[in-house]
């Protein structure tokens, strides 16, 4: 992801999320953060398809935000763009990650779980719009390493 995405990223991260991130976050995250590992999923046309932010720190990748235009969700390319990112923070050191995800948001928690993340606790009342619970899911090291030995 570069600023030129900003726009179209913003325009996806609003029409998928409730509590979606002002333009001014991605800024930050593309331009000062240094922890920030940002991606974005295109087509041949070079139109943008979905995105994925994450945040290394040390050995860990936290998934930030991460989301697929709605006309092409269900088409593996939410899947692809996670692998793709978490093989790059591999290569950077991580060997863990976590996230926080909606407990209504059965195809993201689908991707997770398939990808071999573990829900491990639950954060009561996390989300301000409607004081939804999130599910906290961790991918531990030996889930994460056959990840990053697929793609061998």
């Amino acid at each position: 992801m570069i600023p030129e995405d900003i726009s179209e990223v913003f325009r996806i991260d609003a029409q998928t999320a409730a509590l979606y991130w002002p333009e001014s976050s991605y800024h930050f995250e593309t331009e000062r953060n240094d922890a920030s590992r940002c991606w974005v999923a295109v087509n041949e046309n070079g139109s943008i398809l979905g995105f994925l932010i994450l945040w290394l720190i040390v050995d860990e990748i936290h998934v930030a935000n991460f989301a697929v235009h709605p006309e092409y969700q269900n088409q593996g390319i939410g899947t692809a763009l996670l692998i793709h990112g978490l093989i790059n923070a591999w290569e950077e050191g991580a060997r863990v990650s976590f996230l926080e995800v909606r407990a209504s948001n059965l195809s993201a928690i689908h991707i997770y779980q398939k990808l071999g993340y573990e829900p491990v606790g639950i954060r009561k009342n996390y989300y301000q719009d409607n004081h939804e619970d999130a599910i906290m899911m961790n991918l531990e090291s030996e889930a994460y390493t056959k990840i990053y030995n697929q793609q061998e």
